[in-house]
Order: structure tokens, then sequence, then C-alpha cells
């Protein structure tokens, strides 16, 4: 990857399509889950709210009514836009204040597991609520600081959500620090990286216009069939599924992007190396192959070597050998003779 360190923290040089290549290699073989993962998700913070609203929920037209005055609009009118208004009840706010954070981290923690390439299913989506007061409280301090700067005006507030985008994929990464840690460690990070990432997330327009068009298609059936507000609200629930591929897409692609701003990302397509806790159950099968390597050497050693000592000690030992024998069994022969022919005479005198 083209990166640089600036007060020791990685600058993203790369272009958005090779970003966007990163996410789509960790998401290859994997489309299936990660929509599902999505869809659930999705469902889980629209169709319990719009219960509850539903259920509990007040017109939110009670706002406006002031003693029968209706604004100067006719009264048929009035009552039509009244009926279609939507109904709001203090528990669908509650509930999406809870279960925002739990949610955001167990989504962050599946995809970013998804792209280290580590097994995953649909169900760790709720591994967040393990963590569910850090989650919680991490959410609110984002929310606060963001509308702080948002108070000066819209840019300061894009630019705030921008400096605190890596929060969740550092609590992600390490549950076990703290939420002010995660949010310095995020303004830390971003710095110098706010145009690539806004450059990043504006490069996903397309798609996210092109699958919101459903929900808008089905939402304007709904007001044709009904004017009941609750099912209007089902039908662009509904609708809203079709985003499920785009956020998955762009949750990957964000967690190629925090890879390689923690240094992780060793190669420019493919993830993060497998961490040791799970190298360490294949290591046995490295060792066992390796002890089997150094007992196959010494046999072709010992084959080419025994050979060449066989074909060099026999010319050397023959000619020492031969001479030498020789000499000492012809003399030993001689003196035998020599030793006769000297007791021949001696003995002859004595016998005439």
């Amino acid at each position: 990857m083209q990166e640089s360190m600036i007060e020791q923290n990685i600058v993203i040089t790369e272009p958005s399509r090779n970003l966007r290549a990163l996410g789509r290699n960790a998401l290859a073989g994997k489309w299936k889950t990660a929509i599902i993962t999505v869809i659930v998700y999705l469902l889980c913070m629209t169709i319990p709210p719009l219960v509850f609203d539903s259920l509990f929920g007040v017109n939110l037209g009670n706002l406006f009514i002031n003693d029968g005055y209706t604004y100067g609009i006719d009264v048929g009118l009035y009552a039509e836009l009244y009926n279609t208004m939507p109904t709001y009840s203090i528990l669908s706010g509650i509930y999406i204040l809870l279960i925002t954070g739990p949610l955001t981290l167990g989504l962050t923690m599946f995809f970013l597991a998804m792209f280290r390439k580590h097994k995953v299913e649909t169900v760790d989506m709720f591994l967040g609520f393990e963590k569910f007061g850090k989650s919680l409280g991490l959410m609110l301090f984002q929310m606060l600081f963001i509308y702080l700067w948002s108070l000066l005006f819209i840019i300061p507030g894009i630019i705030a959500s921008i400096r605190y985008s890596q929060a969740f994929f550092i609590l992600a990464d390490d549950p076990s620090k703290g939420i002010r840690q995660c949010m310095n460690e995020s303004k830390a990070m971003m710095k110098g990286n706010k145009a690539k990432y806004f450059c990043l997330s504006l490069s996903f327009i397309g798609w996210l216009i092109l699958s919101s068009l459903p929900a808008t298609i089905l939402e304007s059936i709904g007001h044709i069939i009904t004017t009941n507000a609750f099912i209007v609200s089902l039908f662009a629930a509904v609708g809203y599924l079709f985003i499920a591929p785009v956020t998955a897409y762009m949750f990957s692609t964000m967690s190629g992007f925090y890879e390689i701003l923690a240094g992780h990302l060793i190669k420019e397509t493919q993830p993060a190396p497998i961490p040791e806790d799970v190298y360490a159950l294949e290591q046995p099968e490295e060792s066992t192959d390796s002890s089997f390597e150094p007992p196959a050497e010494p046999p072709v050693e010992e084959a080419t070597e025994a050979p060449a000592e066989e074909a060099t000690e026999p010319p050397a030992e023959d000619p020492v050998e031969t001479p030498t024998e020789e000499p000492v069994e012809e003399k030993a022969a001689d003196a035998a003779e020599v030793a006769e022919e000297a007791a021949e005479p001696t003995e002859e005198p004595k016998e005439d």
C-alpha cells in the first residue's frame, strides 16, 4: 500500500477504487452471510420501533393543534394530513438509544473478523451486547462531540463525525480499551486522512441512491393502498432491506481502511495475517512435517559416498600388498634349501 508516516500515524494515499477492491476481496465467497447479517441488523433497528410507535405512539399532528385552528388549510384536507402523520412513542426512542451502540459494535466486530479471514456467523453480530455499557457510552460520546461541533455549522459536524469514525473499530479490535482512549486514538489516526475518508464514503453515493429506489417505490405504493402510517412505514422498511448489499460493501471497505490505519495490513490485496491464537492450532502440523525432512537426507549421502570409497580403495591396496608378500615367501624357500644342502655333507662322512 502507498502510505507515509506523519507524526506516528499512517496517511493513506491509495485511490478509493483500490480501497473498495479490498472490501470486495474480503467479501468473496461470504456475500450471503454478510447480507443476511446486515438484514438482521436493519430489522432490529426498524421493526421494533414501528411496533412501539403503532401501539403506544402519539400522532405528531397533535403538536400543531391549536384549539381547532387549521392554519388556513381546508378542514377536510387538514384531517387527511393529520391521519397520515406518523406516530411516535418514547419507548421507541429508548429502544433505539439502548441497542444502537451494541449492535453497531457487534456489526463492526463481524466485518472486522470477516476481513481478517476468520470464520463468522450472523449471530456474531450480537457479541456487542457483551460490552453493552462501553458500547453505549462510546455512542453517547460520539453523539455529544458531533452535536457540539454541529452547533458551529454543519461542516464542523461532518468533520467531527469523520474524526471519530474509527472509535468503534478500535473498540472492536481491543475491547479492553476505554471510551476516551478509543476517541483519542481515532482522532490521532484520522490526522491527514479525513479527506480520504470523505472521498471514500462519497464514492458509494451512486450505489446508495440506486439501492434506495425500492424503498421509495414501496413507500409510494403504501400511500396508494392505505393511509395508515404504520403500514406505509412497514412498506418503506421492507424497501430499505435492499440497501443491505451496499451496507455490507461499505462496512467491509471501512474495515480495510481501519486495518491500514492500524498498521495491520501487509499486502495490498490481502487482509491482515491470522492472529497467533489461531495460528497456534496449525503449528503442530508444520512441526510434524519438518520432523520427517532430516531423516530423508542421510540415506542420499550414504548412497553416494559408499560407491566412491569402494571404487578407490581396491586399486590402492593391491599394488602395495602384492610386492611385499611375494619376496618374503621366496626368501623363506631359499633359506630352507640352503639349510638342507648344509646338512647333507656333514652326515655322509660319518656313515663311511
